[in-house]
């Protein structure tokens, strides 16, 4: 029994070791720069016809070995979505928390390697992790510009910049004047960090309580977005409010709190465009084998026990 605990003990580590050596490599890697925003958004113009597809994630937050690991299985699952060559997959989306701390220039030389990964072209928003401390300088020099618009196909794309959840009136007049040019459009789309709501009712992010949530629905609400994608949360939730459907994908790398069953799993979304009509389909990712064992299987281990024990009512 012992000697079969033992070779157990040691397949695990084997396995776990052998787990890490992607983020590894990626760290050994030397700096590349990376396509700004602008430039990303060049590459789509000349693509023509309606079928199309794009990937969305969000809270990648590199720079800490745990996302990064985590974000390199989901970079490898995106780069086999056009293997079934049913329709071309024309850019990646991030909402935003690009890097880990404060937006430090080692986390965007992360970031920047690890989108040289992605076989698309990447556009990401800014989050409030990506901004403090001259973290919005780097973001401009490595990334480009936080909020602007652009187009591919039969679809009007808009990034806001809403870092610090609130937006100004110059914000609201800008993008009151983008939905209107995006009239022409048969599809319109949206990129923001924070969500005007937050469909989560454990969530400790409340912006429904904020004047501003309520306006800026009702601007989605009254030009028909078709879709609102946001991160923040580090969770997925998929709502419809006022016709105008919200996703919250925040499980693009970063270490995950909330429980499996309530949408707190690494993921990221693949929306396809087939002409009139839109759907999307989520990709769950299995976590890297040593991060399955040193955090998310302890996770769930504790949110079950929780459930047992308290809120079933065995204890009280």
């Amino acid at each position: 029994m012992k000697r079969a605990l033992k070779i157990a003990a040691i397949g695990i580590i084997a396995i776990s070791l052998y787990s890490l050596t992607p983020v590894i490599s990626l760290y050994m890697k030397k700096d590349v720069r990376q396509p700004t925003n602008a430039e990303a958004a060049e590459k789509l113009k000349a693509n023509q016809g309606e079928l199309f597809g794009f990937i969305v994630f969000g809270d990648n937050h590199a720079g800490f070995i745990f996302d990064d690991s985590a974000f390199l299985k989901l970079i490898r699952n995106m780069n086999r979505e056009d293997r079934y060559r049913k329709l071309p997959i024309d850019f990646v989306m991030n909402a935003g928390d690009v890097t880990f701390s404060k937006g430090l220039e080692s986390d965007y030389c992360t970031y920047d390697k690890l989108r040289s990964m992605i076989k698309w072209p990447v556009i990401s928003a800014a989050g409030n992790h990506d901004c403090q401390k001259g973290g919005d300088r780097r973001f401009r020099e490595h990334i480009g510009e936080e909020e602007f618009s652009f187009t591919d196909r039969n679809s009007y794309f808009i990034v806001l910049d809403n870092k610090i959840s609130d937006l100004s009136e110059k914000q609201f007049f800008w993008l009151d004047k983008e939905l209107t040019k995006a009239a022409g459009y048969r599809h319109k789309f949206v990129l923001m960090h924070k969500s005007p709501i937050s469909s989560y009712q454990r969530s400790w992010f409340r912006p429904e309580l904020s004047p501003w949530s309520y306006k800026v629905m009702k601007l989605f609400e009254k030009h028909k977005v078709d879709i609102v994608f946001a991160g923040h949360e580090h969770m997925f939730r998929d709502n419809v409010f006022g016709g105008v459907r919200y996703i919250t994908t925040g499980g693009g790398g970063m270490l995950i709190q909330i429980p499996d069953s309530d949408g707190g799993f690494l993921h990221y979304i693949v929306v396809r465009v087939y002409g009139d009509y839109v759907d999307l389909e989520v990709r769950k990712i299995f976590p890297p084998f040593w991060e399955f064992i040193t955090y998310y299987m302890w996770k769930e281990l504790f949110y079950c026990l929780k459930d047992v024990f308290l809120k079933d009512g065995i204890l009280f």
